[in-house]
């Protein structure tokens, strides 16, 4: 016996299954990703059997370049790139980089700004690389995927010596010995030492003293500390008046051994030698003494003086001799 269905509930089910179509969104409005997407990668680019070595820092520009590879065989891609570095300075890269189906491509990462000198030798930083898909063929990517990779960044020991001469503020007198100050600072990022120097003055009869200034030579000194020296200088009691240069050049060990920096460095100053005045070497033993208001020679001087008498009086004595004559005639 079959079951018999009320009129009014096929109604009321023809509806409700009128009604659950009307709500269910057209096929046609569902967005999904492409189905040729078989994948890409990328990555930090090193050389051949480098992969664990740091990149160096450099104190002007430092490059870093990584690869997109597209493995879909139709269909270029578009990804939005993204970079970030642990250490102060300013990076520059694409924002947006496009590689076609089957391609491989490199790009450039620069960062700049970097005060490797004040930042202490083989400190380590990051660089984070993150690449994003977003188009895929042309087409925006529903679920874009990201990838990232990341770089380390090393700071090298750089070398560099601050000369200072201090300055004479005064004339120096021929005869007389004066100091010259140095101070010389490692002003380098790592500890150094001079391999040499030497300090030269083109004033034609001065010797200096440089005991003091030659035992700063090969001595160890710390990133950030400075070595005190003097030298002594004798100006000749011939020394004619002049202006005189000195100056000091060190060469650093550490970029002698093949590390970075400045060879050498140097300073200078000027020196005003003035030549003794006329009479000074006279011996002091010609200087007046008691209560003598002259010199002790006077008597000479005064004996000199007199020496001109007799041709003063030459004319006065051919008067009389002839005033006498004409008497007798």
């Amino acid at each position: 016996m079959g079951v018999q269905v009320d009129p009014m509930s096929r109604l009321a089910f023809a509806i409700c299954a009128f009604a659950l179509l009307a709500w269910m969104p057209a096929p046609g409005t569902a967005q999904v990703d492409p189905p040729g997407v078989l994948g890409w990668e990328m990555g930090i680019v090193y050389a051949e059997g480098m992969e664990d070595t740091p990149f160096t820092l450099d104190e002007d520009r430092t490059e870093v370049r990584f690869w997109v590879r597209n493995d879909n065989l139709v269909g270029d891609i578009s990804l939005s790139m993204e970079y970030d570095t642990s250490v102060s300075g300013t990076l520059d890269g694409e924002e947006n980089v496009d590689v076609a189906s089957g391609r491989n491509e490199t790009f450039t990462i620069r960062l700049t700004d970097v005060d490797v000198w004040n930042i202490a030798a083989l400190t380590t930083f990051t660089l984070d690389v993150q690449a994003t898909i977003d188009t895929f063929a042309g087409a925006p990517v529903l679920l874009p995927s990201s990838q990232s990779d990341e770089a380390e960044l090393i700071v090298p020991p750089l070398h560099r010596w601050m000369v200072n001469l201090e300055e004479i503020e005064h004339p120096i007198s021929a005869g007389t010995e004066f100091n010259v100050g140095i101070t010389l600072l490692n002003n380098g990022n790592t500890a150094d030492s001079i391999r040499s120097l030497d300090i030269v003055d083109d004033c034609p009869v001065m010797t200096s003293d440089t005991t003091t200034l030659d035992q700063v030579v090969g001595v160890s000194t710390a990133a950030g500390v400075a070595l005190a020296s003097v030298v002594v200088y004798d100006a000749s009691s011939t020394h004619p008046s002049r202006i005189c240069e000195i100056e000091l050049t060190v060469r650093s060990d550490g970029v002698a051994e093949g590390g970075d920096g400045d060879v050498s460095n140097e300073d200078s100053i000027d020196v005003q030698v003035e030549a003794r005045p006329v009479g000074s070497d006279q011996d002091n033993d010609e200087a007046s003494v008691g209560d003598d208001d002259g010199p002790q020679n006077q008597q000479e001087v005064t004996s000199d003086n007199f020496l001109t008498l007799p041709g003063a009086l030459a004319p006065l004595g051919l008067l009389l001799a002839a005033l006498a004559r004409a008497r007798e005639m």
